[in-house]
């Protein structure tokens, strides 16, 4: 096992992976890497590809380094530093396909087994030490898949899945979110879950998580929501829906691309108030994929090149890397 001490990040950093669409998918290796808001990769690895579907994470972000699943079961991490070791193996099954988040300390880690022959799938989750030691099986609820996508204090935050709208790019978006305590297993809150199969949900933050519930009001716009943890509802005015929406950080901001009847295909950025805060010279087109920090938003360009955006300047600075982005370093939920 690595033994490296860790060491927070100095700065914030994004996440970008290749191999989540298109002939990638099917490749033996994947690449992680580590970007800054000027575009620069600060660090990189090379993977085994892991088949566990686009939609479950194979990454996780602590407050200092980035862990990656190398094939099935092998656990690395990649530092800003460029420096990358081995931590250990969490032994899966033959049939079983793992999910996991590292708690921002480096010392714990939640970690989902799920087993792809059963159908439904069912799940193994359990948390333990990063090194492996005092393991803690946890009970996991029936009738929906679920997985640990980050952790919340004391809680691991859980992705779950039901059905989801069949035509929208769901890359590493639950369909909801849980707060799960790992010593009992009961859920302490739910945001976003038991939706229409319309109703899309986006990255969680420590603001919340954003939702868009697919349902014309009296005006003719569209509930789009930000949910707290304690589950109060924060309701952003939308003209048009925010189907490919992110929550900023601080959950202040709103990064979407516009569909009809609105001029689809086109890049906003709005408030809480749903107001558009477009700095002078902000790119006309452009799909969101994520917030590096509060300033700093990455959008995939027509072209297909990844672009950071500052939304106070308008700057943009192009990513070395290629791919899709994921998460965020530190990823402070």
């Amino acid at each position: 096992m690595a033994t490296r001490k860790p060491v927070p990040a100095s700065s914030p950093y994004g996440v970008v992976i290749t191999g989540l669409y298109g002939p990638a998918r099917d490749g033996p290796t994947y690449t992680i890497a580590l970007v800054g808001v000027d575009g620069h990769t600060a660090g990189s690895a090379t993977a085994a590809r892991v088949r566990i579907g686009p939609e479950i994470s194979t990454v996780s972000a602590s407050s200092s380094r980035l862990y990656f699943l190398d094939g099935p079961s092998r656990l690395r991490y990649l530092s800003p530093d460029g420096s990358s070791a081995t931590v250990r193996d969490l032994a899966a099954g033959p049939s079983e396909r793992l999910a996991f988040a590292v708690s921002p300390d480096d010392l714990r880690i939640a970690v989902a087994a799920i087993e792809t022959t059963a159908t439904p799938n069912t799940v193994r989750l359990f948390v333990e030490d990063l090194d492996g030691q005092h393991r803690q099986e946890v009970p996991v609820p029936k009738g929906r898949l679920a997985w640990p996508v980050g952790w919340r204090g004391d809680y691991v935050v859980m992705g779950t899945q039901e059905d989801r709208c069949p035509v929208c790019d769901t890359f590493y978006f639950p369909s909801g979110y849980a707060l799960l305590d790992p010593i009992t297993g009961s859920r302490v809150v739910e945001l976003c879950t038991g939706g229409s199969s319309l109703d899309l949900t986006r990255n969680a933050t420590a603001a919340g998580v954003l939702c868009v519930k697919n349902r014309a009001t009296q005006n003719g716009r569209v509930d789009t929501v930000i949910v707290a943890w304690d589950s109060t509802e924060g309701v952003v005015p939308m003209a048009c829906w925010a189907q490919g929406g992110t929550l900023s950080p601080n959950g202040m901001l709103i990064a979407d691309m516009e569909y009809r009847p609105c001029r689809e295909g086109h890049l906003r950025v709005v408030d809480r108030d749903g107001r558009s805060i477009a700095p002078p010279g902000m790119p006309e087109e452009g799909r969101p994929g994520g917030w590096i920090d509060d300033r700093h938003l990455v959008y995939r360009a027509p072209n297909d090149r990844l672009i950071v955006l500052d939304v106070v300047t308008g700057k943009v600075s192009p990513l070395e890397a290629e791919g899709t982005f994921v998460a965020r370093l530190p990823p402070d939920l």
